[in-house]
């Protein structure tokens, strides 16, 4: 049964509806946990028999040698430089079928790290190979040791080469043709493949399989890193990979390239340690217009596993994170865009996959009544044109879906049409997703749900909905309104006996009140009218001219059986003109439109359509235009020119394709705030803080996201260029891929000078707190002290608000200062905050918070306000941001003395040194109240990001 509109508007109803929703998507998400366990538990393990083995191996050959040998007269001399350590168990292999695979002049150099095995032995038995050796007596790194051998390579073209490899016959040759057949090569590398893998501990179950065919980027653990392409693949999955690709790099371990191109891009980096060396030149070269280029011809087999598998676990480990450090510092931010970039233009040059986006709909389904999810379709089919993968994240699951909040981690962008989905609770791995609100209607629906702060783009239906968004939430909306699919409708659609008539209305009835019940008597027309959606046989007078529920398939050829159609914009969608996709997709197919939604007629189509609003209204339009054929086909021509100009889903891919563009071009930050949840940002001033921080950023072309307390540490910052922390309460750790600035605004005294050396700039909020930090610290150190909004706080008196004294704070369970200093008192005490139940008299209690909306009515409606500050913040000169605010509005503010406090507002707060003082300065100022002046230049939000700007410009 559904709900009557007068109850399902209710605060009750929205109440329930939400823990009814809350109780659903716990049970889902607990239901998925647990089937991803058991799934990974029953997952069948890759174990080859002996048979299976030979069977690719043969497989491995036979490819190998369909491949035929480039043969190349006056081939250039290639230097294959080879490092060992300790490899006598893998030089034999290689050296063994070196001469035999290769068909080229070639010489060998063997730079040997000192090897305490029969390395050199082994290499001086193979007195027919021209091998030079280089004997290390330290174990060089493996850009060092590379670099040796390339200062004595004779030849015009070097190969790297691990010396774990087994080449397969004309691995040097495709490499070279390779090489030879392309213009500007970078490096080319080679198909490398697993060998026996059964006694691995890590590769157990990557027998034969591919190990490398190129590398690649995703997101991972917060950063851009590279991986292996068709790792672990089957062989035989790849066989139809037979042509050189361009890629963005390849490995080392068998890797062509010439001798001046590598001496011109600087060559490896001698700062890594055995790791990112092969990727950082791959992308030197990259920078420097080179391409890359992987050749599925060239094979090798790699016993990788058996080297890393011996080496020291903590000295991998290390080196590791010093390779990662070095490389994340220098490619990350280069590497998110062009990621990103390569995914919306499909080119598979960074990554293997093209963009994915996933919509969020009711049901995807095409038998569902739900319109939502036809207009993602409906966009969904535009954006497949461009070469993207579509998903959907489904409220009400089909067989075999996951829950909706369970969103795959190759999805790129999530765009979501529904305002009950809550970003909170969702689960994917991938840091990049981008996530869009789209909102159609329901507008403040939508922006009441505390996760809505997290969308990362806001597209809304029309400019009046982009208008309340902004003076509601301070967020920027894209205007998309909805389209039309001209692809599906369009003049030519044939039309249909079954759906022939004069005039329709398509629609469901969900026992909401609608207009064109009242309005729409087709009795009193002489011409046929057909009915088309759900629940129609409710209205005993249209039950006669009801068709039924019409699959969107058929739609157009509803409309291209028709003459007119007509448009009702229902409650959640008129007053906010919000036009209907009907209106769109009927003009489209050459019908006529007449409307009662005059704000939307007004903006899409400046008030052409025919507009109705009553029965006499509506029953004339339809006469006349039904009469008065010339005149509607005139009228279908000029507003059918709006819909194919403007108003195609072909329009709107484009907009989200260049709005995703803009958004990965634009320097981005993030705001850590110390609030504990999305819930909980209302009795935080430190979130009213970063939003103040945000409006100005982006006022300066920045993109912002503001993260809370329990998601500093997760991957949702891998979009960020910066950081900035607002320290106060909570301890973060840097992370190597961002620009890290602290802005200490409170609690110093948790602060440890280790803790402020971990950050590339040091900001306080105190001047003698900075001065003291100079001297003791290595890193930037300055002074930004807290400021105000004075766009959002200023005088303006309101009755509700009048008291004579003010205190507005939490007590976090301790008894104020400036409290126990003033109570009892017999003035009229108002005191707004979290958690003072048992601290005071409940009858000096109004409230746990103030709407930050109505903040500076507060402050400019009392006679004085009260401030004090924590104990380390007065001991160590950190003034409050209630100061700010107040000062802005106004008011007359008593506090508690802190350093630095007279030298901002000299004469303009009132300090107390002892309760009595406190009482004289309270009665002398509410017989003789003082104006004080609320000039806050100097100290706005304005002015810190310009102090944060020139940081960013002097350190970036």
């Amino acid at each position: 049964m559904r709900v009557p509109e007068s109850i399902r508007n209710t605060k009750g109803f929205n109440k329930a509806r939400t823990i009814k929703h809350k109780m659903v998507d716990a049970k889902g998400i607990y239901t998925e946990k647990l089937k991803a366990n058991v799934k990974e538990i029953l997952r069948k393990k890759r174990h080859l028999t002996d048979e299976e083995k030979q069977r690719i191996i043969n497989l491995i050959r036979q490819d190998n040698e369909n491949n035929l040998i480039p043969t190349m007269d006056n081939a250039p001399l290639v230097s294959i430089i080879i490092v060992n350590r300790n490899g006598a168990s893998h030089l034999s292999r290689l050296l063994d079928v070196i001469d035999e695979t290769t068909h080229l002049d070639y010489e060998i150099i063997i730079v040997d790290n000192h090897s305490q095995d029969d390395s050199l032995n082994i290499i001086n038995s193979y007195q027919n190979l021209p091998i030079t050796l280089i004997k290390n007596e330290d174990n060089e790194t493996f850009s060092h040791a590379n670099n040796q051998g390339v200062e004595i390579a004779r030849g015009d073209y070097l190969v790297f080469l691990n010396n774990d490899t087994k080449p397969l016959d004309g691995w040097l040759n495709h490499l070279m043709e390779s090489m030879l057949s392309n213009e500007k090569v970078g490096a080319v590398g080679s198909k490398l493949i697993y060998p026996d893998c059964d006694s691995s501990k890590i590769n157990r179950e990557k027998s034969y399989t591919i190990q490398h065919s190129g590398i690649i980027f995703k997101e991972g653990d917060g950063y851009i890193k590279p991986f292996n392409r068709d790792n672990a693949e089957e062989y035989v999955d790849v066989l139809n990979k037979t042509e050189d690709e361009q890629i963005i790099a390849v490995t080392a371990a068998c890797m062509l390239i010439k001798k001046s191109t590598y001496l011109e891009v600087g060559g490896f980096d001698e700062k890594y340690i055995y790791g990112y060396e092969d990727v950082d030149l791959c992308l030197k070269l990259h920078k420097a217009g080179y391409k890359n280029i992987y050749n599925p011809k060239s094979i090798l087999y790699h016993y990788e596993f058996g080297t890393q598998e011996k080496n020291n676990k903590h000295e991998v480990r290390d080196r590791r994170l010093n390779n990662q450090r070095i490389f994340i510092k220098r490619w990350n931010k280069w590497l998110r865009k062009e990621l990103l970039n390569d995914k919306i233009n499909c080119n598979h040059i960074f990554s293997d996959k093209s963009l994915t986006v996933s919509f969020v709909v009711t049901q995807s389904d095409e038998n569902t009544t739900a319109g939502d999810y036809f207009t993602a379709l409906t966009l969904a089919k535009q954006l497949e044109e461009y070469g993207w993968n579509i998903k959907y994240q489904s409220r009400r699951k089909s067989k075999g879906q996951r829950d909706w909040y369970y969103v795959d981690d190759d999805v790129d962008v999530l765009i979501s049409l529904l305002d009950a989905y809550d970003l909170t609770k969702v689960k994917c791995n991938n840091g990049l997703l981008v996530k869009i609100a789209w909102l159609r209607n329901w507008f403040q629906r939508w922006i009441s749900n505390p996760s809505f702060k997290k969308y990362d783009l806001i597209f809304a239906s029309s400019q009046l909905a982009c208008d309340y968004i902004k003076e509601n939430t301070g967020r920027n909306a894209v205007y998309y309104p909805l389209a039309s699919d001209t692809l599906m409708f369009n003049e030519y659609v044939p039309s249909s006996e079954e759906f022939l008539c004069d005039y329709c209305f398509t629609g469901s009835y969900w026992d909401a009140k609608r207009e064109i019940i009242d309005f729409l008597n087709p009795d009193l027309l002489d011409y046929k009218f057909n009915l088309y959606g759900a629940n129609w046989n409710k209205i005993s007078k249209f039950s006669k001219y009801y068709k039924g529920f019409v699959h969107y398939a058929d739609m157009p050829t509803v409309y291209s059986s028709c003459k007119i159609v007509v448009d009702d914009a229902n409650h959640v969608t008129k007053e906010w003109g919000s036009v209907n996709s009907r209106v769109f997709d009927a003009l489209a197919s050459g019908k006529l439109v007449v409307t009662n939604g005059t704000k939307g007629n007004n903006e899409v189509f400046n008030g052409q359509i025919p507009e109705y609003h009553s029965q006499e209204e509506l029953t004339d339009i339809l006469n006349y235009y039904l009469i008065n054929s010339d005149e509607r086909e005139a009228k279908i021509k000029a507003l059918q020119e709006i819909v194919l100009a403007n108003h195609t889903y072909r329009h709107r891919a484009q907009t989200l394709r260049e709005v995703l563009i803009n958004y990965y071009e634009k320097p981005k930050i993030i705001i850590k705030t110390p609030v504990p949840s999305w819930n909980e940002i209302h009795k935080w001033g430190d979130f009213y803080v970063a939003e103040g921080l945000k409006e100005e950023f982006e006022k300066n072309g920045y993109l912002v996201k503001i993260q809370m307390l329990s998601e500093w540490n997760d991957s949702t910052d891998s979009v960020g260029d910066i950081v900035i922390v607002l320290r106060g309460l909570s301890n973060y750790k840097p992370k190597v891929q961002h620009h890290n600035i602290m802005w200490n605004i409170s609690h110093s005294d948790l602060v440890s000078l280790n803790e402020y050396e971990l950050y590339d700039h040091v900001f306080i909020a105190s001047k003698y707190w900075t001065e003291q930090l100079q001297d003791k610290l290595s890193v930037p150190v300055d002074c930004m002290w807290q400021c105000t909004d004075n766009n959002k706080f200023f005088r303006e008196y309101n009755e509700k608000y009048k008291s004579e004294l003010l205190f507005v704070g939490n007590s976090r369970r301790v008894y104020r200062k400036i409290l126990k200093d003033l109570l009892p008192t017999t003035h009229n005490l108002s005191v707004y905050g979290a958690d003072w139940e048992g601290l005071i008299d409940k009858k000096y209690i109004k409230g746990e918070h103030i709407p930050n909306k109505q903040l500076h009515q507060a402050y400019s409606s009392c006679k004085i306000l009260l401030n004090d500050h924590w104990t380390d913040m007065r001991e160590k000169g950190f003034v409050s941001n209630r100061i700010f605010d107040g000062v802005a509005c106004g008011a007359f503010i008593i506090s508690d003395p802190v350093s630095g406090l007279d030298e901002l507002f000299p004469g303009r707060v009132a300090t107390y040194n002892s309760v009595e003082e406190l009482n004289n300065l309270i009665e002398e100022n509410l017989k003789n109240p003082k104006e004080v002046n609320a000039d806050v230049s100097g100290h706005t939000y304005e002015d810190r990001v310009k102090q944060f700007i020139e940081s960013f410009n002097q350190h970036l």
